[in-house]
């Protein structure tokens, strides 16, 4: 494990370092940009992909499916839409992320799925990026289930989180490809940076109808530019987020609030509104001068743009306990 690691090295970083770490995390996680990148995501299946869970929940029930039969569970159930979650790095559908994700959701949701990428992400960084294309691909021949079943993939709304939001849009992508249709709605929560700062696998606005980026470590764990119809951007550029300034080092707590502060949306559509930005200097400056707007999950699908979120107190919160790539540990680029 490398939090322990993490932390005494949090202790002994000379001040000037501790306070610049961020800027030595970006620059370090560049190297993940050196390796063979077509290679990396060549994987068009792995031994795992064909025994990923699908996990249903509802308010009084949970219920586990094997990914390739889980379109026979869904097809009685004649779903108006359907709400898909898929973790990040090293999550599972029982720790604070998806207990949060979930939760919030079913106050909108009769039922809410959940993706188990734990047989695929609970590994080392680098090899768990390489499996993106082997459980899109199996995502993909999930919905193309339901699509010969006649469910609409216009009525099909992903949420990902960090490197389960680059599964979400190359799902997106061979749907569009393949059935010539498109997801209603992705919601991405600041996709991962490492590995795919400089590819083409990354999410796209062009892989649902509608597509939602929540930026919150931007530049360090989480991409940087503007990739989706609305990218909301929370506290500006700098990766810094408020919630975590007394820590020497923030970016797992950074990261874990794109989907603190959508879980709350979801809740009260009104805890995230932001400006539109009229410009990327606008965006830069942290002055966006546009109209507030509401966003999250009450998000409208015709608004468009970059906008710029503040938050609106700046009280400590309990730093959460994910684990999250660090660039700076290689134990975690290759290892489990």
């Amino acid at each position: 494990m490398w939090r322990p690691a993490l932390c005494c090295l949090a202790v002994l970083l000379p001040s000037l370092l501790a306070d610049h770490f961020d800027e030595l995390l970006r620059t370090v996680s560049q190297t993940c940009e050196v390796l063979p990148l077509n290679i990396l995501f060549s994987r068009q299946v792995t031994l795992e992909s064909s025994h990923l869970d699908v996990v249903e929940f509802m308010k009084a029930s949970r219920r586990t499916y094997k990914l390739t039969k889980a379109h026979l569970k869904i097809r009685p159930m004649k779903l108006k839409s359907l709400v898909l979650y898929i973790p990040g790095w090293w999550n599972t559908p029982n720790d604070e992320s998806s207990v949060a994700i979930v939760n919030s959701l079913l106050q909108r949701n009769t039922v809410v799925f959940l993706l188990d990428t734990c047989l695929s992400f609970c590994r080392g960084y680098v090899d768990s990026a390489s499996r993106i294309t082997a459980i899109s691909n199996s995502l993909f021949s999930f919905m193309e289930k339901l699509h010969q079943d006649g469910f609409p993939m216009a009525s099909v709304h992903i949420v990902g989180f960090s490197l389960g939001a680059h599964v979400a849009g190359a799902a997106g992508r061979l749907v569009h490809s393949k059935l010539y249709s498109k997801f209603g709605k992705i919601t991405a929560l600041d996709p991962a940076r490492p590995c795919f700062a400089r590819t083409d696998n990354k999410l796209e606005k062009n892989d649902a109808l509608f597509v939602q980026v929540i930026h919150a470590s931007t530049g360090v764990l989480g991409v940087e530019e503007a990739t989706g119809h609305v990218d909301v951007y929370i506290n500006g550029l700098s990766g810094k987020q408020p919630e975590c300034r007394n820590m020497s080092i923030t970016f797992e707590c950074d990261h874990a609030q794109a989907w603190k502060l959508y879980s709350a949306s979801v809740v009260n559509e009104n805890s995230l509104t932001g400006r539109r930005c009229e410009s990327w200097r606008e965006l830069e400056r942290e002055n966006c001068t546009g109209d507030e707007t509401v966003l999250g999950y009450g998000c409208r699908s015709d608004v468009k743009g970059v906008f710029l979120y503040k938050s609106k107190e700046s009280k400590k919160r309990q730093a959460v306990k994910l684990k999250v790539f660090n660039p700076l540990d290689f134990r975690t680029w290759f290892s489990r």
